[in-house]
């Protein structure tokens, strides 16, 4: 899921992980979130104004100011200590609140953190780091504009502090506008060219802009001046994932974990590389681990569901996605994937309120538009289905997938040319996708082009030779093309590979049929009907099969019982010019 990285990161030497949770739009990547740097180092980060040489040094400033590693807790003790004593200067108390801010804004206590940075900048409103910090606190709050005004702010007061350029290029990066961030981490890396958060900052828009080798370097670097920068080798896993390399992916994820055994971001990334390397039950451990280490992260949940619904356990996945909704009602993606497993437990109804929520949650989710498209042409209402097709080609003019899917509907409704613009379109989109080949070929079989419809049988089974459903198709145009000896060693292929398929078992005895071997064809009818006693076109050329062996009362009957069936038929035999 889409993340922003690296907020406040103005830190160079990790002491106290705190893990920060900004609001992000669920399911864009289901990867990475934000962790930041150690307290004391977050507080030094920063140049505070000088306490006045002459003032004493107590406890509670030293404990305030961080000047040794200290929790959170406790340095807002100490500096609500020092505010509250009525001794300090307005220059000391500006610094106290900065310090109290810094660190509720580390435990997460973002509002009470923006009053603090409030009161040290109305102290003394030259205070670079607290508008600096302060921006940063909106930007935890994902508003973006208020924080991008704080470092300009802070900008103009220190031209040369290199963490606002870095801060106010995250802010950038969350308004979505990665090009204008990178200006930002190009200026804080001339500033301090060793600066790892601001590498892995620019790595990371880089990354979304689709150069992953430019990502890559900026994390190499990062990784090179921080080497035990964990932040860093979960993106450059990400990238590395991206790229499609999945066991360096992997390897930077091992790193990750080592150096941080307990940060449940890296277990959850490592599982879905193992799911994208159909590993599941790999998978499914990174994300056990995930969320015994963060029970309340509903990405983990969503994410083991996916891992479930693919090895076929739809129960199991509905609870986990149960599960992420509990924790994030908002979280879209995780509709949208309990949908698509209520369609495989064949409740539709259910599935398409799911899908219908996910949409409410993300007007321009094309793929939940996608899936209840599927979900109405599951249940014949081909229209409906079409127009959430059209819509998700609205909002993803790009996807293959749903062009293929409303060739499907087009196809089902009779429109047969309308269904092959469609395949023509997926096809140009994915020149690889197998199953617009096969329901083109399908198509142009139903048209009575056989010539062009053996053409996508041969693409498909280029793509995928052991996919028998392509051998079948392939065997049956080729029957009705007159092709009649290759028909036949496609349908033995296509049985070789998925023994006992009725529609393969009705296709070969469609060609012995022709071919004059009636009792071949009745044992391979038989066979299919066994199967599916239903199967209207078995039926009807086991009758056309027994008449040829004068059994004139089996013949009358099957083929009233396919006619009862299939009252149309008839007439399809008739298009194949079968002789009686």
């Amino acid at each position: 899921m889409g993340v922003k990285h690296g907020a406040g990161t103005l830190c160079a030497s990790p002491l106290l992980w705190v893990r920060l949770r900004p609001r992000v739009m669920r399911g864009m990547k289901s990867e990475l979130y934000a962790v930041v740097c150690g307290l004391s180092a977050a507080l030094a980060a920063v140049a505070s104004p000088a306490p006045a040489a002459t003032s004493p040094t107590s406890q509670e400033w030293r404990v305030c100011t961080g000047e040794a590693p200290v929790t959170s807790d406790l340095v807002i003790k100490s500096c609500t200590a020092v505010i509250q004593s009525n001794r300090e200067t307005k220059a000391k108390l500006a610094i106290a609140h900065y310090h109290r801010a810094t660190a509720y804004r580390i435990e997460g206590h973002t509002d009470r953190a923006i009053q603090d940075y409030d009161r040290a900048i109305e102290l003394d409103s030259k205070f670079a780091g607290a508008y600096n910090d302060r921006g940063t606190a909106y930007t935890q709050k994902a508003q973006p504009n208020r924080a991008i005004q704080n470092f300009d702010q802070a900008i103009r007061l220190d031209p040369k502090l290199a963490s606002a350029f870095n801060n106010r290029g995250n802010a950038y990066a969350l308004k979505g506008q990665p090009e204008r961030a990178i200006q930002d981490y190009d200026q804080a890396i001339r500033l301090e060219p060793k600066y790892a958060f601001a590498l892995n900052n620019r790595g990371n828009a880089y990354r979304n802009l689709g150069e992953l080798d430019r990502a890559i370097r900026d994390f190499d670097q990062a990784i090179r001046y921080e080497p035990r920068y964990v932040l860093a080798f979960n993106n450059r896993g990400s990238a590395y994932s991206s790229k499609g390399d999945l066991d360096r992916a992997i390897q930077d994820y091992d790193q990750a974990i080592r150096l941080a055994p307990l940060d449940a971001a890296a277990f959850n990334n490592r599982g879905l590389v193992f799911a994208r390397k159909n590993e599941l039950s790999r998978a499914i451990q990174d994300y056990d681990q995930a969320i015994r280490l963060d029970p309340k992260l509903a990405l983990a949940f969503n994410n083991r569901g996916n891992a479930h619904s693919s090895r076929g356990e739809p129960e199991r996945a509905v609870q986990d996605y149960d599960q992420a909704i509990q924790l994030d009602p908002a979280y879209a993606f995780a509709f949208n994937n309990r949908g698509n497993a209520y369609r495989s437990l064949g409740n539709a109804r259910r599935a398409i309120k799911d899908f219908d929520q996910a949409i409410r949650l993300a007007p321009s989710y094309a793929l939940a538009f996608n899936n209840r498209g599927n979900t109405y042409t599951s249940l014949g209402e081909l229209d409906r289905a079409i127009q959430d097709y059209d819509q998700a080609i609205r909002f993803a003019p790009n996807l293959a997938m749903a062009y293929s899917n409303r060739g499907n509907a087009f196809s089902n409704k009779g429109e047969l040319d309308r269904a092959i613009e469609d395949y023509d379109h997926a096809i140009r989109l994915n020149p690889r996708d197998v199953l617009a080949y096969d329901n083109r070929g399908l198509a142009h079989t139903r048209k009575g082009d056989l010539d062009r419809a053996i053409q996508d049988f041969d693409k498909a089974i280029a793509l995928r030779p052991a996919d028998p459903s392509a051998w079948n198709a392939r065997c049956f145009a080729r029957a009705l093309a007159g092709y009649l000896e290759t028909a036949l060693a496609d349908c033995n292929e296509a049985l070789r590979l998925r023994p006992q398929d009725t529609n393969t078992l009705d296709s070969r005895g469609f060609v012995y049929l022709k071919l004059g071997q009636a009792d071949q064809a009745i044992a391979d009818y038989d066979a299919a009907l066994r199967l599916n006693p239903q199967k209207a076109h078995a039926l009807y050329g086991r009758g056309l099969a027994k008449r040829r062996k004068a059994d004139f009362s089996g013949a009358e009957a099957d083929l009233m019982a396919a006619n009862a069936i299939s009252p149309r038929i008839g007439e399809q035999y008739r298009g194949y010019s079968i002789p009686p």
